[in-house]
């Protein structure tokens, strides 16, 4: 029925359209795919670089933890109560007794530690006073951790300070 010409047309004609579905539907998608799998490749390899590189840093916090660890179930062993031993570093840190006021803030269950916070407000500090205490309160030989500060300046002399600060005492979960 057909004469050759219009079948060689038609052929030709089914022939460009099963190439333009192939393309369209498994040649382009796997091209993009393998873009988007290159582009994930690149990325997945950067993140690996930026953890190698940060390693040295990793073990670094991870011995500091250890060691902090090691402080926190060596000052549970002690008899003082968290409060003593708060008040006996910032008199340490020479605060004078009648220039600090502690007060308990509550207590907060992590995985393997408790932590028993303690607002700590400090008058008539200087700022390297300041600095000393922040530094006493969480040296590496003490099981504290200093949650927050306030610093305020005074305003009948600004070379003073008034500090509020959020302490964190630890001890082992029982």
């Amino acid at each position: 029925m057909l004469r050759d010409r219009e079948k060689r047309f038609l052929t030709l004609g089914g022939a460009a359209a099963a190439v333009l579905l192939v393309l369209t539907f498994v040649v382009f998608p796997g091209v993009s795919r393998l873009k988007s799998l290159a582009r994930a490749s690149a990325a997945a390899e950067k993140d690996l670089a930026e953890v190698r590189k940060a390693r040295p840093e990793l073990e670094r916090i991870q011995r500091d933890t250890v060691q902090r660890v090691s402080v926190v179930r060596a000052a549970a062993n002690r008899k003082e109560s968290p409060l003593v031993r708060i008040s006996n570093t910032l008199l340490d840190a020479g605060i004078p007794q009648s220039a600090f006021s502690v007060k308990a803030g509550g207590t907060r269950d992590g995985e393997s530690f408790r932590e028993e916070s303690f607002d700590v407000r400090l008058e008539n500090l200087t700022y390297l006073e300041t600095v000393r205490t922040l530094q006493k309160l969480s040296g590496p030989d003490q099981p504290m951790v200093v949650r927050s500060s306030l610093l305020k300046s005074r305003y009948d002399d600004p070379r003073y300070l008034d500090v509020t600060l959020r302490v964190g005492y630890l001890s082992p979960k029982q």
